[in-house]
């Protein structure tokens, strides 16, 4: 799925330990839709897809690819947003790839 909108905020970087001792990160944005309804969305980024949000700066318009999932504790049921990528409207990001992808391409 895909969700178009203005970057409002960045939050703070978290970083937790599970049970287990293995330590893992995430971070969130916040976006604002053009919708009449409903027009703020918090998208949640773990691991390495936190470095995709190194292109992106307050005020830029924005398109996320994510996936929405819930899930049921103690008889309610909570969501998450979680993106897997993101880039600006004038495609900064998917730009980054392609040039990656050229120099992969050699032909010796």
């Amino acid at each position: 799925m895909n969700i178009e909108g203005k970057l409002v905020k960045i939050f703070d970087l978290e970083t937790r330990t599970t049970q287990k001792g293995k330590e893992w990160k995430n971070q969130s944005i916040l976006l604002e839709q053009d919708t009449k309804f409903n027009r703020e969305v918090v998208i949640t980024f773990t691991g390495d897809n936190i470095s995709k949000l190194k292109q992106i700066q307050i005020g830029d318009n924005i398109s996320c690819n994510v996936n929405i999932s819930s899930r049921e504790y103690k008889g309610k049921w909570y969501h998450n947003i979680n993106g897997w990528t993101c880039a600006t409207a004038n495609g900064n990001i998917v730009e980054e790839m392609i040039e990656e992808n050229n120099e992969n391409d050699l032909p010796f």
